[in-house]
């Protein structure tokens, strides 16, 4: 018997309340945030130049923030940031790495502690797989949280690169989402006034 669904409807309310409570302390995390941040944008920011200069690359369009999947499993909870050109899901135009920021993810320890105390006021014997589904939306929580870290992020990053000399297009995204599927824009520079 499936219960995935029902164990999730059970920890609404303490899902909403992680949520709000990360939210109030989200220019703490942004704080935590950048300067691994900034470290390794700066590392493909010069990768990028390096390819503009050799390699004849269009200039920069997207910066990308991408989240992997397969962290999950492997508990790595890594990201893929990086920049590219107009061909976002070709290889050629892209500079990536790897960047774990683990300052969203330190407490999931505890959380899925609370929740198993939560669940097991009304559920008994819960399943390696079930946990496992609870802890993936708490991670899937704590990955809107660091979407909004990125997005306040975002402007900072722009002056950088702009620093960097980084040949760029004149319409600049940032943008998120799992990685290699539809990535959605947190920031443009064109909307958004420093």
């Amino acid at each position: 018997m499936n219960r995935e669904k029902e164990l999730e409807d059970y920890l609404k309310d303490y899902r909403e309340k992680r949520r709000e409570k990360k939210q109030k302390e989200l220019p703490a995390y942004v704080r935590k945030l950048a300067e691994s941040f900034f470290e390794k944008l700066g590392i493909v920011a010069e990768e990028q130049k390096y390819r503009q200069r050799e390699e004849n690359v269009e200039p920069v369009k997207f910066v990308f923030l991408c989240r992997l999947l397969s962290s999950y499993y492997t508990q790595s909870y890594d990201a893929v940031m990086g920049l590219s050109d107009s061909r976002l899901y070709l290889d050629e135009g892209r500079s990536e790495i790897f960047w774990k920021p683990v300052p969203v993810y330190e407490g999931i320890e505890e959380d899925m502690e609370e929740a198993k105390r939560l669940l097991s006021r009304k559920f008994i014997r819960l399943e390696a797989s079930e946990l496992f589904y609870i802890r993936k939306k708490l991670l899937g929580d704590d990955w809107e949280l660091l979407q909004g870290c990125f997005r306040v992020l975002s402007r900072q990053a722009f002056q950088q690169m702009e620093d960097r000399c980084l040949k760029m297009d004149e319409e600049i995204l940032f943008v998120c989402g799992d990685y290699m599927d539809r990535l959605k824009i947190v920031w443009d520079k064109e909307q958004d006034i420093f």
